[in-house]
């Protein structure tokens, strides 16, 4: 599989089906398009793809799902190449045109979850809160965030006492939080909006799901201590529209005290969990943050 630019090598691509073919493949055992016919390969995209194609090519979003494809299952050729896209297409803001093509039919056994695709426009109500707070993706790790406090820097060692962040899960534009560890505890805090759900991956094998919102009456937690070393990854639940969440660590979050999970490494580490360590590991082979990033 060859590849240029940013996208991971060994992650996870997506493929637009109608539902129709999703469960005529289910039947056989394979998913054909029939592109495969006219072109010889099946288009797929890359996550950050995604919202582009469906624009251009479904914009009322109906009778359709996305396949999430798993490049370490996929039994046809698999290979990365520029794309031809017209002036004045939903696309032509894209500014990676590199996409994946697969050179025969997907196996349903590399199909590891069928999702719905997100509204066609972003609703006003998370537009405002993206607007209000000015979010910014965080690197690697892929959430809409901003950082809202750090402590003084200790004159002698350099390290900054404790930090804060206000983050944003959303259904579109998608924002939600791929596994990863840190050397401090992180404590999440509850603002508003929507339910979401941390997925926790512990040192000892065990795992466990903690669900995040304002009705407490529901078993929802407003407040939870991530500890150290536990992989972490989180995203708001079905049906939601958004969560305005918070992040606080002492000492203070840096570039050093973060390293995200490989996909392939944690399924062999929590095999039981599978399907959420695919789902929310779109990081790809990224496992640092940039260096000097705080």
């Amino acid at each position: 599989m060859e590849r240029t630019g940013s996208i991971d090598k060994r992650g996870f691509l997506y493929h637009v089906a109608r539902i129709a073919d999703i469960e005529a493949a289910r039947a056989s055992g394979e998913y054909r398009h029939e592109s495969l016919d006219a072109e010889g390969f099946i288009h797929c995209s890359a996550l950050h793809q995604i919202p582009h194609v469906l624009d251009a090519f479904y914009p009322d979003r109906s009778g359709i799902r996305i396949l999430v494809i798993d490049v370490n299952r996929l039994e046809s050729r698999l290979a990365w190449e520029d794309a031809v896209i017209p002036a004045g297409s939903a696309m032509s803001a894209l500014a990676d045109r590199t996409f994946p093509h697969i050179y025969g039919p997907i196996n349903m056994s590399a199909v590891v979850k069928e999702i719905p695709p997100e509204p066609g426009t972003v609703h006003p109500d998370t537009k405002a809160m993206i607007d209000h707070f000015g979010f910014v993706r965080l690197p690697v790790e892929g959430t809409l965030y901003i950082p809202s406090w750090r402590s003084r820097a200790d004159p002698v060692s350099g390290f900054s006492a404790g930090s804060a962040m206000i983050g944003l899960y959303s259904d579109r534009p998608y924002s939600a939080s791929c596994f990863h560890r840190l050397l401090q505890d992180e404590v999440w805090h509850v603002y508003g909006g929507d339910p979401f759900r941390l997925v926790l991956l512990h040192p000892d094998g065990t795992s466990e799901d903690v669900l995040m919102g304002a009705d407490i009456l529901r078993g929802y937690k407003v407040q939870f201590t991530v500890p150290a070393g536990t992989w972490q990854a989180g995203h708001l639940m079905e049906g939601g529209r958004y969560a305005l969440f918070g992040c606080t660590m002492a000492p203070s979050f840096s570039a050093d005290c973060f390293e995200a999970g490989i996909a392939a490494d944690l399924v062999r580490a929590y095999p039981d969990r599978a399907a959420d360590i695919r789902l929310l590991s779109f990081n790809g082979d990224a496992v640092r943050m940039p260096a000097g990033y705080s």
